[in-house]
């Protein structure tokens, strides 16, 4: 399914392998889809590009697995992503693209439910916290520096607030 608004597309290539994710989210496609779109909508400003993306929605188990392969650390997390284009690509512009593969991005229901509950937190909240963090990844952003956090940090903040 894509979801148009204003010309602009997005199409989510979704993976469920953790039962608790439909049960929490009936809709969870559509739902996903909306997000997606507000993220991105927030971030770019061309309205004709088609973004992909794909996501797997996962447990524990998995996570873990894509945290040790992927990242070398032999424990659970609750985003992963993995970009599709260079660290640099979106600061060129997209203005001759018509059609842009972002990337893939893991969460772990199991994670973040014991981090909403440690922290008292909302699931829903913290769960679009995780997919506006890990879209950010997938178009260059990190935080491997106080500087680089800072700035995502702001960013994620700003859109948080729009969705």
């Amino acid at each position: 399914m894509i979801i148009k608004k204003k010309s602009q597309m997005v199409k989510v290539n979704l993976v469920i392998e953790h039962k608790n994710w439909k049960s929490r989210y009936p809709k969870l496609n559509l739902f996903l889809k909306k997000i997606i779109e507000k993220i991105l909508s927030s971030i770019f400003s061309s309205r004709a590009i088609i973004f992909e993306i794909s996501i797997l929605l996962t447990g524990t188990k998995n996570m873990k697995y894509l945290n040790k392969k992927f990242r070398k650390i032999n424990k659970d997390t609750d985003v992963l992503s993995f970009p599709a284009e260079e660290k640099n690509f979106f600061k060129k512009g997209l203005k001759s693209k018509k059609k842009v593969y972002l990337g893939d991005i893991a969460l772990s229901y199991q994670y973040i439910e014991s981090i909403t509950k440690k922290q008292n937190k909302s699931f829903d909240d913290y769960f679009k916290k995780m997919l506006v963090h890990g879209v950010l990844h997938l178009i260059g952003y990190e935080h491997d520096s106080f500087k680089k956090y800072k700035k995502m940090n702001l960013l994620e903040q700003k859109i948080i607030r729009n969705i």
